[in-house]
């Protein structure tokens, strides 16, 4: 298979891939029981330092970008993930520190964001960046299932032991990130200028695909609501992002990356609005399919940034896409929660299937016709000529 063909040529991103496996484990194991522990003061003081941490953390991964383009990528990305195993024991000394524990925890996970955006992105040569990341989304998908499964042991382990497990397994990851071999980052003084669609377009997807698991879980929640049924969500929306990212790690192409990216948004577009007018048994049946291209989406855009964009300003590019896209999905969010209760769960999955079949529609005529405008809209032909002349 070509998406294990990386692991046996890079010996780097070997290292990078088990770092990744177990810090998604672990901090689905922190997460769970942080969650757990911040419940039994009440849901509001739970969905209070939630919604707190996650605003902190869309505000920091702007200037962590920035921040991640001056310093050592992989020294600092191996001391936030020690200081995350130090956070995670914090609980033991006195389940008073769950707060400070799991804001730090969180913010730390939004400045490694850029970081690891970088530090792989140097590690992988050209020809492995549709596999390596097609691996990586694949690993994250089943880390999820496992970091769940582990997590149903916690009545039987107890605080202590299963946070020394997950503080483990955190550290663990930094012996990994420290055993990797990485290119020199170039330092330029030149203004490098990104093409402004390389930035809207992943922010559309983006904020698109983090919006989505929210309506999927209320519109199933209404028809069925049981907790198995949010658990079934995730089961299989997990088992169709593992199967997309299987097909895009064999299928995908370096020079198709923007049919993958402009068919898919179509596709899926397609699928949403069928998921709004089906019934129930028909709409699980339509969450693999769901996941499978959400998981294609993700992983043809990724691929497109890691190509195109110099590794010397990734950190701070990916900074400000995830910082404008968290927003913007922030605002979907609150959006969909005041008119959720007016017209239902189905009508406003019906107006982001037609949002997002209306941007597939334009990628594909821009892609065709347009020679204004770099990125995903256009041919790879002229995205290269722009940007070797925008770093001379």
């Amino acid at each position: 298979m070509k998406i294990g063909k990386i692991l046996r040529e890079n010996r780097s991103f070997r290292f990078y891939w088990a770092s990744i496996s177990f810090s998604h484990i672990s901090g689905i194991m922190f997460n769970v029981i942080s969650a757990y522990i911040l419940l039994l003061h009440s849901p509001t003081f739970y969905s209070l330092v939630a919604g707190a941490t996650m605003l902190m953390g869309s505000l920091i991964r702007f200037p962590a970008g920035y921040i991640s383009d001056i310093v050592d990528r992989k020294r600092a990305l191996t001391i936030t993930r020690l200081s995350q195993a130090v956070l995670i024991l914090a609980p033991i000394v006195s389940t008073n520190f769950i707060v400070v524990s799991f804001v730090g925890f969180n913010l730390l996970t939004s400045l490694n964001g850029p970081l690891s955006a970088g530090l792989v992105q140097s590690v992988m040569e050209k020809k492995q960046i549709i596999g390596g990341t097609s691996l990586n989304s694949l690993t994250i998908s089943f880390s999820s299932i496992t970091g769940g499964v582990i997590s149903l042991l916690y009545p039987y382990l107890g605080i202590t032991a299963f946070l020394i497990v997950a503080a483990a397994m955190r550290a663990l990851t930094a012996l990994f990130i420290g055993n990797m071999t990485t290119g020199k980052v170039p330092r330029t003084r030149e203004k490098v200028k990104v093409a402004t669609s390389l930035i809207i377009f992943p922010v559309m997807i983006f904020s698109f695909l983090d919006v989505i698991p929210i309506m999927m879980n209320s519109l199933v929640f209404v028809s069925s609501p049981l907790e198995p049924s949010i658990a079934l969500v995730s089961l299989l929306t997990t088992l169709g992002n593992g199967l997309g990212a299987l097909l895009s790690g064999e299928k995908m192409t370096e020079h198709g990356l923007a049919k993958w990216t402009s068919v898919g948004s179509i596709v899926l577009a397609g699928v949403l609005m069928a998921i709004a007018l089906s019934p129930l048994v028909v709409v699980y049946a339509l969450l693999v399919l769901r996941g499978f291209l959400s998981s294609i989406q993700s992983i043809s855009v990724r691929s497109d940034l890691r190509s195109r964009i110099p590794n010397n300003v990734m950190g701070r590019t990916w900074g400000l896409i995830t910082t404008i896209s968290s927003t913007l999905a922030s605002f979907l969010a609150l959006s969909y929660s005041a008119i959720v209760g007016i017209v239902g769960t189905r009508f406003p999955v019906l107006l982001l299937g037609l949002a997002l079949l209306s941007a597939g529609i334009l990628m594909l005529y821009r892609g065709s016709n347009s020679k204004k405008n770099p990125g995903a809209f256009r041919s790879r032909d002229s995205v290269e000529e722009e940007s070797s002349s925008s770093t001379k």
